[in-house]
């Protein structure tokens, strides 16, 4: 049903006698078959694939001119794929992790209402006069590749299976009894890249393409396991100073990665080590992406950092503080925080109802606060949408007690942490843009990013003056000042199109990696992996014939296949 060969290597194991299988998809075949038979899988809409990859990599030149693509492929830009790869775990059966490898590109294939011509970051921009403009518009870009620019949307919209394609999947009942098996595997995938980016394929049509690794993305412990750092969330020492961060060396007593200023000190350090031994590098840093920094192919996730990160740390500590001193008693009610917890709740319950929204969670407890006594820094274990309505409501709450207070003598402190909310439910700002942004949408971004940060940190200092602990400082609040430094830089460099963060974002990898582990939990034990890729085939297959697009492959394999006498289309198995 679809003609993408599925690939084997084998493996030694803890039995001499018996070698282990594992199975995979190249990304060669993969780009092989969406540019013959449905190029706008690969290369978006709205203008010629040609097209967007040349405007793509002439745009992204000015974010990071040292890559690798613009000494090999010059002049050939726009017969250049860019390709992300992610990885992440997943759950299979009986609690065992799943491990997922994909690739994907960074263009939208589907028309996202969300994107509007229109947004308000340019008024947004005009009322903050106090905004610095990080210098102006240079022109650095031909219009030409600005214009197309202009039109190219996120990878965000429509079936994951579509736009997220599978390299491997692999159990972690075989993965951590034989650990060298994902490095191998990581490695054949190192070598299909090189292979991709130096010889390319040839299409049907007799034209030459080729692949090019923009970034890897996933979350922090998907870095820290599989590209091997010795710099990374895990060195965070609890008394000592380590350094934290792949790109630079913040964290150590030199350069604190708390420093939130316009001009950090950690600036200088970036980029001057590897975060790895270098005597033993990780299969995927011999990806071609930047020769002299190969750290630079590992992209920040928003997703993870605002999402599932500073987000569920702004809620904690705002909703402890209201809950500490009484914003939800009333005259009589007892204050022991477990009923606290339940008043609160009831309250959030209701205007999620008022507001017609579905909450995934249920209560509010101590444990989803991460809280085991009352010195514990609270946190939300909350989903990613889950947070995002925990912020709207906490900004409906603080705006109610600044009108009309239920415990006086918090008012500044109210403003402040109104502030925060607002900032950190800004930064999704992303989600309503194209792949590019224009020069004040990027700047409205870099003010919401720094304003979290730093009103954050200025709640932190002022909680301890009340006697809360809270607003703790973590990596993740350092990883989002380097996703907001980068943005700076594109502006201070001139650039009419700063590159979204949302290109690097695991929203939809979130929802793929969920459909594929649901898959390894419907198949055969023992033939797990195989089994998973095939049905992942037959899926994409039935979508493509939902949307009367099988592909010029696809039609020939069907062909062939019932000439033979084959198995026909069976659509309620399928």
């Amino acid at each position: 049903m679809l003609p993408v060969p599925v690939q084997t290597l084998q493996h030694e194991s803890s039995c001499p006698q018996k070698l282990l299988t594992t199975y995979h998809i190249r990304p060669q075949d993969w780009i092989q078959y969406w540019m013959d038979g449905c190029p706008e899988f690969v290369g978006g809409q709205n203008a010629s694939p040609a097209d967007n990859f040349e405007s793509f990599w002439n745009l992204y030149a000015l974010e990071h001119p040292t890559h690798e693509v613009y000494a090999a492929h010059k002049g050939n830009l726009k017969n250049v794929v860019p390709i992300l790869i992610h990885g992440d775990e997943g759950r299979a059966v009986k609690k065992t992790n799943y491990f997922i490898c994909s690739i994907e590109t960074p263009f939208g294939k589907e028309d996202d209402p969300r994107v509007s011509a229109q947004c308000s970051c340019k008024s947004f921009v005009a009322s903050r006069p106090d905004l610095p403009s990080y210098g102006r518009d240079l022109g650095l870009v031909d219009e030409n590749y600005i214009r197309t620019g202009r039109q190219q949307l996120t990878n965000f919209k429509g079936h994951s299976y579509l736009s997220r394609w599978l390299i491997f999947g692999i159990g972690g009942w075989v993965y951590k009894k034989h650990r060298h098996v994902v490095t191998t595997l990581m490695q054949q995938l190192a070598t299909d890249m090189r292979l991709l980016f130096e010889q390319g394929i040839t299409l049907e049509s007799g034209e030459r393409i080729f692949g090019a690794c923009v970034a890897i993305k996933g979350d922090l412990d998907f870095f820290q396991k599989y590209m091997e750092l010795t710099r990374s969330y895990s060195s965070l020492g609890v008394k000592n100073k380590y350094e934290i961060c792949h790109l630079c060396r913040a964290g150590c007593e030199q350069y604190p990665f708390e420093d939130y200023a316009e001009d950090p000190r950690w600036v200088e350090s970036m980029l001057c080590s590897r975060p790895w031994d270098v005597q033993n590098p990780p299969p995927l840093s011999e990806i071609p992406c930047d020769r002299g920094n190969p750290e630079a192919i590992i992209a920040h996730d928003v997703f993870h950092i605002v999402k599932v990160g500073v987000g569920r740390d702004v809620i904690g500590g705002v909703l402890i503080f209201l809950l500490r001193k009484g914003f939800f008693d009333h005259p009589g009610s007892t204050k022991n925080i477990d009923d606290r917890f339940e008043r609160s709740y009831s309250v959030f319950s209701m205007w999620c109802q008022a507001e017609r929204h579905t909450p995934g969670l249920r209560s509010f407890t101590k444990s989803f606060f991460n809280m085991k006594n009352m010195m514990s820094a609270p946190w939300a274990s909350s989903k990613a949408s889950d947070t995002r309505l925990l912020l709207k409501w906490l900004v409906w709450f603080l705006r109610l007690n600044l009108k009309s207070p239920s415990v006086s003598g918090f008012d500044q402190h109210l403003k402040h942490m109104l502030e925060v909310c607002e900032s950190t439910l800004d930064i999704n700002l992303t989600h309503h843009h194209g792949l590019w942004l224009e020069r004040a949408c990027a700047q409205r971004l870099y003010t919401s990013m720094m304003t979290c940060l730093r009103g954050y940190a200025y709640l932190g200092t002022a909680a301890i003056r009340y006697g809360i602990r809270s607003f703790i400082q973590k990596p993740k609040q350092h990883a989002l000042h380097h996703v907001a430094h980068k943005l700076k830089k594109q502006l201070l460099k001139g650039a009419t199109l700063v590159c979204s963060p949302q290109t690097f974002a695991c929203d939809v990898n979130e929802d793929f990696i969920g459909r594929i582990s649901r898959l390894s939990r419907r198949v055969g034990f023992r033939l797990c992996d195989l089994r998973v890729s095939q049905r992942y085939c037959l899926k994409i297959a039935a979508l493509l014939r939902k949307k009367k697009r099988p592909g010029l492959h696809g039609k020939l394999a069907f062909s062939k296949a019932k000439q033979r006498g084959g198995a026909r289309l069976n659509r309620k198995g399928s």
